[in-house]
């Protein structure tokens, strides 16, 4: 793909036009010494990495160490507005903390005809057919993942590396290794394949201070994105797509990624 400048990029798109976004970020993204902390926060609102709208759920919540195994989740707290948790890093090399979210869901008449909705999990779904005797319609499905990344001494790549499943972003850059002024290569998979002409959003953070506009990017024929990063900061990047639910006949299921990243000077 032709090497791109944020500055340059084609279309931006209204902050205002797009649901709640989903963000996750750490205190820290390069820490050092044998062991240190880093504090993990995460919510939902207008413009990524404002403190706005909701606090997330604690049971999506998950902090893996380099070897894949999960960490403790320290002083966490779920507040309206945001959630926070401290987490120990012990292990050299890459930590990934991940919100994640699936879930289907429908509307239905209660005993006096108003609208109600059901959600849960498609575990739950399928395992009870929950309501069935009641008039079920907008059935939909979720997938939500996003995740942030934080190295202690040098990067490593186990968990970086994209799930064979579902929507994730290949990092051909390390997350950890972000810098203003050099390129970096992302690329989007859907069940482990690269997903061409994918619609990519990307904001910095800041936005309810400037013009609160989102750049949007397309994948090539490779799934890939390049990007020169204009300056340093905190960036929030986006992707979705759109299959049949293989839970729920004739409904949709959305698949959504995002990730917190971090962006330094030379």
């Amino acid at each position: 793909m032709k090497r791109t400048h944020l500055a340059a990029l084609v279309l931006l798109v209204s902050a205002a036009a797009s649901a709640h976004n989903i963000w996750i970020r750490p205190s820290s993204t390069h820490l050092s010494g044998e062991t240190d902390y880093v504090a993990i926060d995460g919510a939902g609102s207008d413009f990524p990495f404002d403190v706005n709208h909701r606090g997330r759920p604690a049971a999506g919540l998950h902090a893996y160490a380099p070897d894949g195994k999960e960490i403790e989740k320290e002083n966490l707290a779920v507040g309206k507005l945001r959630t926070t948790y401290d987490a120990k890093l012990t292990q050299q090399g890459t930590h990934r903390f991940v919100d994640e979210l699936r879930y289907v869901q429908f509307n239905y008449p209660d005993e006096n005809g108003k609208n109600k909705r059901w959600r849960d999990s498609p575990e739950k779904f399928q395992q009870e057919n929950p309501l069935a005797d009641k008039k079920r319609e907008k059935f939909k499905q979720l997938t939500f993942i996003a995740e942030t990344f934080a190295t202690l001494g040098e990067p490593t790549a186990e968990a970086i590396k994209p799930s064979e499943k579902g929507l994730d972003i290949e990092y051909l850059t390390h997350p950890n290794e972000l810098y203003v002024g050099e390129k970096a290569e992302f690329r989007v998979v859907f069940d482990g394949k690269p997903l061409a002409d994918a619609r990519v959003r990307l904001a910095k953070d800041g936005m309810r201070y400037t013009s609160p506009k989102f750049t949007e990017l397309k994948t090539d024929a490779d799934g890939k994105i390049s990007i020169d990063w204009p300056e340093a900061g905190m960036y929030w990047i986006g992707t979705e797509k759109e299959v049949p639910s293989d839970v729920v006949k004739d409904a949709p299921h959305t698949h959504r990624y995002a990730a917190g990243l971090e962006v330094l000077p030379l």
